[in-house]
């Protein structure tokens, strides 16, 4: 298909102010190639008055938002869109409060499950591993606690962290939560993440040893033998950083720890678009995304929820 999105909000507003365009986007979202049967493949079909097509080989009915994110939902696309619009085109994430309110949802608990199946969306099956110059690290994201600090801190979440280095500038990031910074889940995300034949700086953790021989060029930076502690992994630093600050941000400091994987997905999601020249098209692979994955049921969301 190719690139099609509003260019800015104004044009947004125009263009998705009725029910009938955002279903005629979604169709050509899903069927860019025009419509075939999830049933039989058969590529002609009738349209019910009802918005729903049937196929003219097995009758098989089925609607533009079936097996979508967007599965039996009960609110008009037009809310969903424009809630698509705002994640996916501001420059920090938006809680489920903010939501609520700018969409004027009836119920925090909606607004918390949108944003929930939204997060889902911002992982690409298809997307490629970083390459070249990598600083690698981990970083502990949590409240401020006694005890141990660091590796061994236990109230904290581990998370290790991935950043292409360009010269002096950043590339992409990837991030991953882990349990315990051991070497089998630091090299298992590194083949996850990393190309072969990258070169990948990190500190002296031992659990990094093994890249040399996983294909790896492995260099090793010791902050204490150097001088100017800020040159050691400033590109990994950097991004923890603002990390820390989006979720103090948005999300005042506070997370249930099962969901950070989403929150770093979507975090991932915004860096890496950072230079988009179009904020429409961040909302346009959103919604590629969102017509190609399955739908999550609100009954298991209702259930993390608690």
């Amino acid at each position: 298909m190719n690139e099609d999105f509003p260019k800015n909000e104004v044009e947004f507003d125009r263009r998705f102010h009725t029910e009938q365009a955002c279903l005629d986007y979604l169709f050509q979202l899903r069927w860019a190639e025009g419509f075939s049967c999830a049933r039989c493949g058969h590529l002609h079909y009738w349209a019910s008055s009802r918005g729903l097509f049937l196929c003219q080989q097995c009758r098989h009915q089925q609607s533009v938002t079936a097996g979508t994110i967007f599965h039996g939902t009960r609110k008009p696309l037009t809310l969903w869109f424009k809630a698509l619009w705002w994640f996916s085109t501001r420059k920090s994430s938006v809680n489920a409060t903010a939501l609520q309110e700018l969409l004027g949802l009836g119920s925090y608990q909606t607004a918390w499950c949108w944003l929930q199946k939204l997060r889902t969306c911002t992982v690409f099956p298809d997307r490629s591993k970083l390459s070249g110059t990598i600083e690698v690290d981990e970083c502990f994201v949590g409240g401020m606690h006694s005890g141990k600090r660091g590796r061994g801190a236990a109230q904290k979440c581990k998370v290790v962290v991935a950043i292409e280095r360009k010269g002096r500038k950043l590339g992409r990031l990837r991030m991953q939560v882990i349990e315990h910074c051991s070497a089998e889940e630091l090299t298992s995300f590194a083949k996850a993440n990393i190309s072969s034949g990258s070169q990948i700086t990190t500190d002296g953790w031992p659990g990094y040893s093994s890249l040399q021989k996983d294909g790896y060029m492995h260099r090793v930076v010791i902050q204490s033998k150097v001088e100017d502690k800020k040159s050691v992994l400033p590109g990994v630093h950097l991004v923890t950083s603002l990390l820390k600050r989006m979720i103090l941000g948005t999300f005042h400091g506070r997370f249930d720890p099962q969901y950070l994987q989403r929150y770093l997905d979507e975090y991932v999601f915004r860096f890496n678009r950072r230079t988009s020249k179009s904020v429409g098209k961040r909302f346009w692979r959103i919604m590629q995304q969102a017509v190609a994955s399955a739908p999550i049921p609100k009954y298991k969301l209702m259930i993390e929820l608690g």
